[in-house]
């Protein structure tokens, strides 16, 4: 019968290893597109849609 506590110490099972890089790569990427979205800012027609429903919210007129 194998000595389990002899296995232990020896290292991260393969498994373990390729799931955490699996992990880095998907976090990776999603840093990229995350990273991406922000660059692009928030579209002109968004931001005056926003004035608009902020100044309806108020009662003001245009």
């Amino acid at each position: 019968m194998p000595d389990k506590q002899a296995d232990q110490g020896k290292g991260p099972a393969p498994a373990a290893s390729n799931k955490k890089d699996a992990n880095a790569m998907i976090a990776g990427k999603l840093r990229g597109y995350y990273d991406s979205i922000v660059e692009e800012g928030t579209p002109p027609a968004f931001l005056d849609l926003l004035e608009r429903l902020d100044k309806a919210e108020r009662g003001e007129k245009d």
